[in-house]
């Protein structure tokens, strides 16, 4: 009962953290749109019925049943156009709906700088939550790692064949070397070092070639010579020195930290360009049958799942289920900023793209000694929204299936 508990609480903490992120996104649009002087008539946490609400000043706030998502609600987030006037459909933002009292109160007449702050200001926030948890998880609480010391030697190159080297075959650079259990990694060809992605890097850039490598044994530094090799296993390759390394928890310096955002932000933004092969092999993955990929893209229901492990699992202390539950809501805004930063409307990126492009022809127009009367209509986008929004909703479908009908084992 406690350890289901414990899940349920997960799953709590996971939508909390999600719902207080979006918050604070939709407030990064908030702020600097009232600052403008745009009057904004909802701001909405969540899609679906609305739960409470209260109405200060222009503005609806609201909390609605599903919280995924939110939106703050701009009069005049397009501007008026005749050929929507006889539309199916009528833009909230046309003559018709917008009081004259409030035809300086729109976002289309606004400077594209304006439009830009606006629209990057919800990323932003999301940017600036995962800058502020990676220095607090990374730097206060510290993160578990590879040290440089080594717990055991691998004899040999694992290759398809022989993945687990039952069999005699080529000594591994270790092993060669002569490196043994409980040495300490300290210098490789002349640099100090104390991270194992130090030494990954130096190996990295010397593949094949004898290069010095000094360790502690026993108190006492050893000079060694050691040659990386690389290795193919499952069809990926890698350089390959042959240990076994102990994990520690280590604290990183702000700067440090930064750049570990930095890292994760750039292999976040690889995924998601990487999302429609992701999709593909998420349907492939709908079989319980099947192994899944520990690195695939995850759905809020894998993330749930994740969570509820980690708070039911009674062998991780206290503070390192907190430290990993901040870990998880810094990805989460990470996702968040990378994901809104896609130019393509609906997104926030799509509408910062108008506005750059608005910008740069405002610009092209007064070197001609010109003004640009009419803004940049984004309605002219529209097609391609509801194409991405139907391909977003169902890979956000695919997902979830495959995370229900094939979980992934953490």
């Amino acid at each position: 009962m406690m350890t289901f508990l414990n899940s349920i609480s997960g799953w709590v903490i996971l939508l909390l953290g999600l719902a207080i992120s979006i918050g604070l996104h939709e407030i990064g649009h908030l702020w600097p749109a009232k600052k403008f002087g745009v009057k904004v008539t909802k701001y909405m946490i969540g899609f679906g019925p609305t739960l409470f609400s209260r109405k200060r000043g222009d503005t609806e706030y609201g909390i609605k049943a599903i919280p995924l998502g939110g939106y703050i609600q701009m009069i005049g987030m397009l501007p008026p156009s005749s050929a929507f006037k006889n539309a199916s459909f009528r833009r909230a933002t046309s003559e018709e709906v917008i009081a004259p009292e409030d035809a300086d109160k729109t976002f289309y007449r606004l400077a594209p700088w304006k439009k830009l702050i606006i629209m990057f200001g919800g990323p932003f926030a999301n940017l600036l939550i995962a800058l502020v948890l990676s220095i607090v998880l990374l730097s206060g609480f510290g993160q578990y790692g590879r040290t440089t010391s080594i717990q055991g030697v691998v004899q040999c190159v694992p290759t398809e064949a022989n993945p687990n080297c039952d069999q005699v075959g080529e000594p591994s650079p270790s092993a060669t070397a002569g490196l043994k259990a409980e040495d300490q990694i300290v210098e490789i060809n002349g640099k100090r070092v104390k991270l194992w992605s130090e030494v990954e890097s130096i190996m990295s850039a010397n593949v094949n070639k004898d290069i010095p490598i000094t360790v502690l044994r026993s108190g006492i530094e050893q000079d060694l010579t050691i040659k990386p090799v690389e290795m193919t296993l499952g069809g990926v390759t890698k350089v390959y020195l042959g240990v076994y390394l102990k994990v520690e928890k280590f604290k990183l310096s702000p700067v440090a930290a930064v750049q570990e955002l930095g890292t994760m932000l750039g292999s976040t933004a690889q995924m998601i360009v990487q999302l429609p092969v992701q999709a593909i092999s998420a349907v492939a993955e709908i079989n319980p049958n099947v192994e899944r990929d520990q690195n695939g893209a995850i759905s809020i229901v894998g993330l749930g799942q994740f969570s509820g492990d980690i708070a039911s699992n009674s062998e991780i202390s206290l503070e390192d289920k907190f430290a990993s539950q901040l870990g998880l809501l810094m990805s989460l805004n990470v996702a968040l900023f990378v994901f809104n930063m896609i130019p393509l409307v609906p997104l926030d990126g799509g509408h910062i793209a108008a506005g750059l492009y608005e910008w740069a022809k405002r610009g092209i127009w007064r070197l001609r000694g010109k003004k640009l009367e009419q803004p940049v209509d984004t309605s002219k986008m529209m097609p391609v929204a509801f194409f991405v929004a139907g391909l977003l909703l169902l890979l956000s479908v695919v997902l979830i299936v495959r995370d229900i009908v094939n979980p992934l084992q953490f």
